[in-house]
């Protein structure tokens, strides 16, 4: 029965821990009190499905190595952009801050309990962490300055190797029954200096065993988590408690590093987290007596209190008394440090040795701790928000942009919008883009965007507009489709030349199409020339692709506007032959032709074709054409042609485009053509030649784009139509 109690427990909390942050996020609550809830529930104290005693010495294992997993996630998604500006806060309140929470939460539980020096000490170093785990759920969800979002997200996830390393310290102090300091700070520095050096190796290792690319994609993810579990363990044979600090500092070296493949590995690491959080926390709230919070009665109240009113205040204003920071600000910082998995993880352990060792204290330490979380949480994460409101710390509706590809046409659009005052952010798995964004002084983050969070880069903090802009429309639907879940209160755009709806599923169709009639695609790949945008002061309703109006961005005008609007206009004015870079058209190349036949109809358009390449045998090329018309339809519906051929004497491309007067028909079927593309090029431009034939496809496949093909009046109306489309 015992394996078979091992069984059910570990399965029952790994299922509770994942249903109930499910279940959590449905409802808009913190994961964490769900948590602690279901697993008190599921403990041995009500329905006893998950007996963590079962477990052994085992649950001193999982819950080492989660954590260390944790953190080691926790270190790979730090953005060190973030770090900079708010550097000298960081440090205020993981050095001094982190000794007053110490000495404060000392002082109140002598005062308060009247256990020796030793335990307090003890104790009040289990309750310095606060942890991303709880922290970064809230900072998404009430959306604060940047800045206090930054030094929160930052001492959130610092804070944990410090809390354990000065836990560790205190623990071996109170355990050698008052020793020698000397000895216990020299086995601290020890530690300490072993948890670097293991994790700098290991970190710098994985990032070249990333670069090289040793490892296929295929494995990657678990290669990764392989490597930290061994950094954890190596670093902590060699000496005890050292590899907590170890994997952080490999995950921050690796998530500085930026190794290419990296936003893999954070995705996996992400829901790898969540898993782990949430088996935790079960299995430690199972394993709490309620009776030992009931014995506590009001002192532990008063104690928990304590360090939420005095203590934190107290540490962030003494910490950042020079920090250019408002009172309103740090009174907001004061009120925000809940404590999460690490101090949970933390004290259970201890209380586990102590209680076997026949200490009195021991299960103290679980019952402080946990009352901490729980009053940490419930009550400053459900009133988080309205005391930043009533501080006026909230944002109000973000403004800042997320576009997504950072080639040369997006640089060049945000250009425009951070001139007239937002911010913009890239994201873009090409690093090449990426690093030229960077040099041009804008933010871009090399990351998939179909699988990276926005809570784990501060940097999507405060974005207000989303701009899907890669040349793949079924992509582009895609993203808008995820981040309108990620950005609840963001507007959602996305470039697409099909209008039409007709066979896309309903939720892939989210947020609007821009710019819709414009080839915006050949200029979202590497292009080393010019981009046909210019600024100008004014409404410029044609050809106009944003709007700065009085301040504001839009990407419409309005009918009427006031003589007092200040407006500037983003225009999409590619210069005469620009056009024929990506189709090969020139205007003496569109013909309004008389002929009746389609052999006819081609030999009219191959005579354009000799006119720019003398000397080719035409007649052998129409022949050609019929015979592949005969065997596959050039037809593409809606009554277009669109015929084409690699020819070996043709030094470049060419496009020849006819409208017949009067439809003629396929020389095999007898379905119409009103227009015909055709279009020749050498025969070492395959992409080149593929990638205009999907461009002509997409154009006609534009109901309104086709309709306007179809009724442009004369041949010059038709070539404005086909390059300005």
């Amino acid at each position: 029965m015992h394996a078979h109690e091992i069984l059910i427990t570990f399965a029952c909390a790994s299922a509770a821990g994942v249903w109930l942050m499910i279940l959590a996020q449905r409802l808009h609550v913190s994961a964490i009190v769900m948590l602690l809830l279901g697993g008190i529930l599921l403990g041995p104290e009500c329905i006893g499905l998950v007996h963590p005693d079962a477990l052994g010495a085992g649950l001193n294992t999982i819950v080492s190595l989660a954590v260390a997993l944790i953190l080691f996630e926790g270190g790979l998604t730090l953005d060190i952009k973030g770090f900079r500006p708010v550097a000298r806060e960081i440090a205020g309140v993981l050095t001094l801050g982190v000794l007053l929470t110490w000495m404060g939460g000392t002082l109140a539980l002598r005062v308060i309990f009247g256990f020796e020096w030793a335990f307090c000490l003890l104790a009040a170093s289990l309750v310095i962490v606060t942890g991303p785990t709880v922290v970064g759920p809230l900072l998404h969800r009430i959306r604060v300055r940047k800045n206090l979002h930054h030094i929160l997200h930052w001492e959130g996830v610092l804070i944990d190797p410090i809390g354990v390393f000065i836990a560790l310290l205190c623990f071996e102090y109170y355990i050698s029954a008052g020793g020698s300091p000397g000895q216990v700070l020299a086995d601290f520095a020890l530690r300490f200096a072993v948890g670097v050096v293991f994790g700098l190796a290991f970190g710098n290792l994985l990032h070249l065993v990333l670069v090289r690319e040793w490892v296929g994609k295929g494995h990657l993810n678990i290669f990764v988590l392989v490597a930290a579990m061994v950094c954890f363990t190596v670093s902590d044979l060699v000496i005890g408690e050292s590899g907590l600090l170890s994997v952080t500092i490999a995950g921050l070296v690796l998530g500085y590093r930026q190794a290419p493949q990296l936003h893999h590995v954070v995705a996996y690491k992400e829901e790898l987290k969540d898993y782990l959080i949430g088996l935790l926390f079960v299995l430690l709230a199972a394993n709490l007596k309620l009776d030992a919070f009931l014995a506590t009665g009001w002192r532990l109240v008063a104690v928990v209190l304590a360090l939420m009113l005095i203590v934190r205040p107290a540490n962030i204003f003494l910490s950042l008394r020079r920090s250019a920071l408002t009172v309103r600000e740090k009174l907001f910082l004061s009120w925000i440090a809940p404590r999460g998995i690490v101090a949970a993880s933390m004290a259970s352990v201890f209380a586990l040795y102590l209680s076997k060792e026949g200490d009195a204290y021991g299960r103290f330490l679980e019952t402080f701790t946990y009352s901490v979380i729980a009053g940490t949480v419930i009550l400053q994460g459900f009133s988080a928000g309205w005391v930043g409101r009533l501080l006026g710390v909230i944002e109000p509706q973000p403004t800042g942009w997320l576009i997504i590809g950072a080639h040369k046409f997006a640089r060049e659009l945000a250009r425009f919008i951070t001139d007239a005052g937002f911010s913009v952010v890239f994201i873009d798995t090409n690093a090449r883009d990426v690093r030229e964004a960077e040099r041009e002084g804008l933010v871009a983050l090399s990351e998939n965007a179909m699988t990276v969070e926005w809570a784990q880069h501060p940097a999507l903090y405060g974005v207000g507009t989303f701009l899907a802009l890669t040349p793949n429309e079924d992509l582009n639907r895609m993203l808008c489709h995820r981040w309108s879940d990620q950005l609840e209160r963001a507007a959602i755009y996305r470039w697409e030349r099909k209008t039409s709806e007709e066979g896309v599923e309903e939720h892939l169709l989210a947020g609007d199409s821009v710019w819709g009639s414009y080839p915006l695609d050949q200029w979202m790949g590497h292009h080393e020339g010019r981009i046909p945008l210019r600024t100008v002061n004014g409404a410029a309703r044609e050809h106009g692709l944003l709007y700065c109006i009085d301040g504001a961005l839009s990407f419409s005008l309005p009918e009427e506007i006031p003589e007092a609007c200040e407006v500037k206009t983003l225009v999409y004015a590619p210069r005469h032959g620009e056009e024929g870079s990506w189709l090969p058209l020139k205007p003496e190349h569109v013909l309004f032709s008389d002929r009746t036949g389609l052999i006819e109809l081609y030999q009219h358009m191959l005579a354009c074709v000799g006119q720019q390449q003398p000397g080719l045998d035409l007649d052998h090329l129409l022949e050609e054409m019929i015979e592949r018309e005969e065997e596959y339809t050039s037809l593409l519906g809606h009554g277009i042609a669109l015929p084409h051929a690699y020819v070996q004497d043709v030094e470049e491309a060419m496009l020849v485009v006819a409208r017949p007067s009067h439809p003629v028909l396929c020389t095999h079927s007898d379905r119409e053509i009103a227009l015909v593309f055709m279009l020749i090029s050498p025969p070492g431009q395959p992409s080149e030649h593929l990638a205009r034939i999907s461009h002509i496809a997409t154009l006609i496949g534009n109901e309104a784009g086709r309709q306007a093909l179809l009724e442009a009046g004369t041949p010059q109306d038709l070539y404005r139509v086909i390059v300005g489309s």
